[in-house]
C-alpha cells in the first residue's frame, strides 16, 4: 500500500525537530565551563583602616594577614595589598595602620547568565565577559587554621567580616567572634562555603 507523501513529510519533519531538541541541551552544556559552575570575576578596590584596641600591627604585618585571608577565600592570584600609616618605622606596630586592597572575587551566575541579586557589590567591575569555572568549597578560619592566624587576630577578623567578606560569594556561614577589648583572647571561628576557582591539581612528588 502506498503511503501518502504528506504523511512521509510530516514524519521526516518530526524526526528533524526531535534531533534538534536533543542537540540543543548538549550544545549548551558543552559551552558551560568545564569542572564547575559558571562565574565571572569582579574587581574591587577597598580602603581598609584598621582600628584595634588590643592587637596592633606593623604595616608589613597587616599586609601579610590581609593577603593570607584573601588567599584563603579564593581571591584571584593578582590580589594586591598596600599598607601605609606606620609612622614608627618598618616592622614596628602602629596604632592606626591602613591598607588599600585591590582584588577580584568570583561571583556565580544563575541559569539565565546573570549574577544573582545581591551577589555583586554595586561598585564592582566586571573583568571577564566570558564565564569561567568556579566551585563551592568549605573554608575554616580560626586560631592556627591556617597556622598564621592567632587568638590576637580576633579584632582584625571582625573588621574583615564587616568590610571585606561581603564582597565574596558565600553561603552556610557560621561565624563566632567574641573579641574583648584590651584582652588578648579570642577565640574566633569562621566557617563558610565560598565560591571561587577550582583548587589547583596537586603536583607529583
Amino acid at each position: 500500500m502506498a503511503i501518502p507523501a504528506r504523511i512521509i513529510g510530516a514524519a521526516l519533519g518530526a524526526a528533524m525537530l526531535s534531533g534538534l531538541a536533543a542537540v540543543g541541551p548538549a550544545r549548551a552544556q558543552s559551552e558551560a565551563p568545564a569542572g564547575g559552575e559558571p562565574g565571572v570575576w569582579q574587581e574591587h578596590q577597598v580602603d581598609f583602616p584598621y582600628l584595634g584596641f588590643t592587637s596592633h600591627y606593623s604595616c608589613d604585618g597587616l599586609q601579610d594577614k590581609l593577603e593570607l585571608l584573601l588567599r584563603q577565600l579564593g581571591a584571584r592570584g593578582d590580589a594586591k595589598v598596600t599598607t601605609y600609616g606606620c609612622d614608627r618605622g618598618f616592622g614596628v606596630p602602629s596604632r592606626f595602620p591602613r591598607a588599600t586592597l585591590k582584588f577580584a572575587t568570583l561571583q556565580p551566575l544563575d541559569a539565565s547568565g546573570a549574577a544573582p541579586a545581591g551577589g555583586i557589590a554595586a561598585t564592582a567591575t566586571v573583568t571577564a565577559a566570558t564565564p569561567v569555572a568556579g566551585v563551592w568549597r568549605a573554608v575554616q578560619l580560626a586560631p592556627n587554621h591556617p597556622f598564621a592566624l592567632q587568638d590576637g587576630d580576633c579584632e582584625l577578623m571582625e573588621q574583615f567580616r564587616d568590610k571585606l567578606l561581603p564582597l565574596f560569594a558565600t553561603r552556610a556561614q557560621q561565624i563566632q567572634l567574641t573579641c574583648v577589648p584590651y584582652q588578648d583572647i579570642g577565640p574566633f571561628s569562621v566557617q563558610l562555603q565560598v565560591f571561587g576557582p577550582p583548587p589547583s591539581p596537586a603536583k607529583p612528588s
